[in-house]
């Protein structure tokens, strides 16, 4: 099992992204894949902050029409939510590898998929997470 980080959702949205036309082939991999796919509700919620702010996008998306493709997400995938066991696992992520500031949302990305039993994740900022050697960075296509 595989998951898709929030920038892959963007890219594929925004065609002004450079890396736009490789995050549509993965993002439609995995809708192909839906089986093999999970998707953090975090991710979806990155997702909507961004797409709908003109600050962050060349062509930011109304309210709606990004909700709309959360729940689009939300139907194609299978979404993991976190709980009482996701933050558990996260105090253990927080302790060993010392996390702080903007890191705990890629570490409470990598929390649930520990719970989950997701293996890898699709991500244009491999940096962020290789640190975590419990999961696996999957490479671009």
């Amino acid at each position: 099992m595989y998951t898709l980080d929030s920038n892959i959702l963007i890219y594929a949205a925004d065609e002004d992204f450079p890396l736009h036309s490789t995050a549509l082939t993965i993002r439609n991999k995995a809708l192909k894949e839906t089986d093999e796919v999970r998707l953090c509700y975090p991710v979806l919620l990155e997702f909507f902050a961004v797409i709908t702010d003109p600050k962050r996008v060349r062509n930011p998306l109304p309210p709606r029409e990004a909700w709309d493709q959360v729940k689009a997400y939300l139907d194609a995938f299978t979404v993991l939510y976190p709980d009482e066991a996701t933050f558990a696992k996260l105090d253990e992520l927080v302790c060993i590898y010392r996390i702080r500031r903007q890191d705990i949302f890629d570490a409470l990305i990598v929390a649930l998929m520990l719970q989950y039993g997701v293996k890898g994740i699709y991500t244009a900022n491999a940096r962020d997470f290789a640190r975590f050697r419990e999961i696996e960075v999957l490479p671009w296509p």
